[in-house]
């Protein structure tokens, strides 16, 4: 019987082992339009010839291409920034010690610190589109491409 279960999970394994590039189009992007005001941020779902459709959480957004006039990808240097010092904050909420408090506030600023050197070395890619075609035909296929990094 336990020949029997590992040869099944084995069986059930075996297309986990198999690798696939992963789709670009599932970065995060921010869409601002000709105000210069962001207008949509979310993770890229599809690209139509017109449209562009983020996902934020459950529910997906539709952009037409005609009101986008710029995209940066990845997030902005403020949220590494937070993501960095949230474990220290969570943990001088919940400790009432004072040596906890003290290690809460030095793993805050440590955490501060590495994500604003992470935000340094991180690159950010601006599209502008301003209306040409061209270019937002540039954008879908960079977008679907294999990644490089």
């Amino acid at each position: 019987m336990k020949y029997l279960l590992f040869a099944i999970a084995l069986f059930l394994s075996l297309n986990i082992t198999a690798q696939e590039l992963p789709k670009k189009s599932k970065i995060f992007v921010r869409v601002y339009n000709n105000s210069n005001q962001k207008i949509a941020k979310g993770k890229i779902l599809q690209i139509t010839d017109s449209t562009l459709v983020l996902k934020k959480g459950s529910k997906s957004i539709t952009v037409p291409s005609s009101e986008i006039m710029y995209i940066k990808t990845k997030r902005t240097k403020g949220h590494s920034v937070l993501m960095g010092a949230l474990p220290g904050v969570v943990l001088l909420t919940v400790s009432n010690d004072a040596y906890a408090s003290v290690g809460a506030i030095f793993l805050t600023l440590v955490g501060t610190t590495a994500g604003f050197i992470s935000s340094l070395f991180k690159k950010t890619t601006t599209y502008s589109f301003t209306g040409d075609i061209a270019k937002w035909k540039g954008f879908k296929e960079d977008m679907y491409s294999p990644q490089k990094y």
